[in-house]
């Protein structure tokens, strides 16, 4: 059986098409991929951002509560969120698992975090691509002109320096190297999902003679900077617009920064990136089906979080901010043989790590007992129907835990000094705050998350080198 497991970063569960209720965002090849797949509506990850995700992916371990010991190792990434640490040596690899069963396998990526020096993830592959030079990927220093030059350039996709001078900066520290990465793309071809998805299909065609075949396909896109090609971007932005051309967003608690014409511009520029994503997805299962290969194929697309584009007053991810958009992500599997669908599992809570022993039941193996996740093959036969445990989700980011089940949602710092508390029946877009009113039902759903933590959650940031992070962790609360 050929398995493939596809993840884009970023890809928000509310732009993945009309199977997730979305009728303006053009995603085609989403649409059609969800008629032949069992659609999950409660998939979210178990802790957050990037790396933590896919800890939990490849070996089916959750990550949360980010306690284990953290690795010595130098290094020069900025980035020190919980949970981003290499694979712990401990750990066995998805690519390991199916070795010992014959796999041929690959690990194709543009999620450029994952080859940083120190991380592991390509243990075990038979072949890793790394596709170079998204965001701030040390690829290519310059541009070949001065930095005058380069100002010149970054500055029409800054907000205003007169009263945005931080944001502003910080916009064009991103787009610095961003833009001296991609300084030789010129067509569809190059950017990056084209590049990812042309890789995938050169290793099918490498492997057609073999059935044991895996391929775990992880995409950066729609990850910011939100540049796609002017066709995508056409879809979605005003034809007037005549401003800035924001193509990346500034990790913020307010939209100051930003007018309303400047976020509706970012916001076409995000669609876009989603259609061009579709559109690469859509010609390699286009592929997998010209070979022959697809219906008998074992096909998993997931994300791994979203991204606060304007909604709740916040651009980013930030960890007191594990609203919808940020948490709410699309999760289909397509089974060999596949299935009459969309067949909808509406009634069980999921997990990204869910995806390692789902495998293990799709291959009839005993799964290993160190699996946190559960095997959700059952479906293909099964109707939907609440697992055991699963009638809530606990999401771990930075300092801050999201419990969530049908009836509340609980967004809280460990230490419990800020939360927010939504009752879900009556406020579905989590815009009213009661948690200062209904003590006990925080405490009742922090019992919860205590329990998910095996009552060792992470209380401080004793070994980061940053020491001002209390706003930026908890929110606008912090400064009460």
């Amino acid at each position: 059986m050929r398995i493939f497991l596809i993840i884009f970063d970023t890809l928000r569960k509310d732009h993945t098409g009309k199977t997730y209720g979305n009728s303006w965002i053009r995603t085609p090849n989403f649409d059609e991929f969800a008629k032949d797949s069992l659609v999950f509506d409660k998939a979210y990850p178990e802790s957050l951002p990037t790396i933590p995700v896919r800890r939990a992916i490849h070996t089916g371990i959750r990550t949360f509560p980010f306690n284990h010991q953290k690795p010595l190792l130098r290094t020069d990434d900025p980035v020190e969120d919980p949970g981003w640490d290499p694979i712990p040596p401990q750990h066995v690899h998805i690519s390991e698992y199916l070795r010992k069963q014959g796999y041929v396998s690959s690990f194709i990526t543009s999620t450029y975090h994952q080859f940083k020096p120190n991380m592991n993830f390509h243990i075990g592959f038979d072949q890793w691509n790394w596709i170079r030079g998204h965001e701030v990927d040390k690829y290519r220093a310059k541009m070949g002109i001065s930095d005058e030059e380069m100002e010149k350039i970054i500055d029409e996709k800054h907000v205003s320096e007169t009263k945005r001078r931080a944001p502003a900066k910080y916009q064009k520290f991103m787009l610095n190297p961003y833009l001296s990465n991609v300084q030789d793309r010129k067509r569809e071809e190059d950017y990056f999902p084209g590049q990812t998805f042309t890789k995938a299909m050169e290793f099918v065609d490498d492997t057609k003679a073999f059935n044991n075949v895996f391929s775990l396909i992880d995409e950066f896109d729609p990850h910011e900077p939100w540049d796609p090609p002017q066709k995508y971007l056409d879809l979605y932005v005003d034809k007037d617009y005549d401003g800035r051309k924001l193509i990346q967003p500034v990790y913020n608690l307010n939209l100051k920064y930003l007018n309303d014409a400047e976020l509706k511009y970012m916001r076409a520029c995000y669609a876009g990136e989603v259609s061009m994503c579709d559109e690469w997805f859509g010609k390699f299962i286009a592929h997998l089906k010209n070979k022959g290969f697809y219906d008998d194929s074992l096909i998993i697309l997931i994300s791994d979080h979203g991204h606060s584009i304007g909604d709740h007053e916040a651009t980013g991810k930030i960890p007191m901010y594990m609203y919808p958009e940020l948490v709410d992500i699309p999760f289909m599997i397509k089974p060999p043989g596949g299935i009459k669908g969309p067949k909808r599992i509406k009634r069980s809570y999921v997990y990204n790590h869910d995806i390692l022993p789902t495998i293990f039941g799709f291959l009839d193996l005993e799964k290993p007992e160190i699996f946190d996740g559960i095997d959700l093959s059952i479906f293909v036969d099964d109707d939907d129907k609440l697992l055991n445990s699963r009638d809530y989700i606990t999401c771990g980011f930075s300092l801050c835990t999201l419990y969530r089940d049908d009836n509340y949602a609980l967004i809280t710092s460990n230490d419990q000094k800020y939360q927010k508390l939504f009752d879900l029946k009556k406020d579905p877009e989590w815009n009213e705050n009661i948690a200062e009113d209904s003590q006990d039902i925080c405490k009742e759903l922090y019992k919860k998350i205590e329990k998910d933590a095996n009552n060792d959650l992470l209380q401080d940031l004793e070994h980061y080198s940053i020491n001002d992070l209390q706003e930026w962790y908890y929110g606008r609360e912090a400064k009460k």
